[in-house]
């Protein structure tokens, strides 16, 4: 596998945007930390991995993506599940959306009698959600502690 940083297709970053190759059939992944949106070579236009990509986003994620003409693929906003560190995912409407933190916080004692945490200590917090920028993406990613200082 190797990394390199790439120009992002989306905001035009070029410290913050990496391609990951690996060794499989040219198989690469794409991800920006400035705007927070990923891809990777599977989701060309009309293709399976793309429609299953397509099936599982949120009607927001469809609105927003984009295609990269120079690598005929589609790009999505991140939805960044880092287990207890919290999740980053995109909220809002097409013309007016965000960045969301949510992070990991402890049960009360009372939450944790109710039967939808069954047996539960912690919950994404997600009514507490920290709001960030479109182009804040790598400030949600420093509060959850998951990048350093580049």
């Amino acid at each position: 596998m190797a990394e390199t940083k790439i120009t992002c297709p989306h905001c035009l970053n070029e410290e913050l945007c990496f391609e990951e190759k690996i060794d499989i059939e040219n198989f690469s992944s794409y991800i920006c930390f400035n705007c927070g949106f990923m891809s990777n070579t599977a989701y060309k236009r009309d293709s399976d991995a793309l429609s299953k990509m397509e099936s599982s986003s949120s009607e927001l994620m469809k609105e927003i993506k984009f295609f990269d003409y120079e690598r005929e693929i589609f790009w999505f906003p991140t939805i960044l599940n880092m287990g207890k560190f919290g999740m980053i995912y995109p909220e809002g409407t097409k013309n007016n959306w965000m960045w969301k933190l949510a992070e990991v916080r402890k049960l009360t004692p009372e939450e944790q009698k109710d039967p939808q945490y069954e047996g539960h200590e912690h919950t994404l917090d997600i009514e507490g959600a920290q709001e960030y920028g479109q182009h804040e993406f790598i400030d949600a990613c420093r509060k959850m502690g998951i990048v350093k200082e580049l």
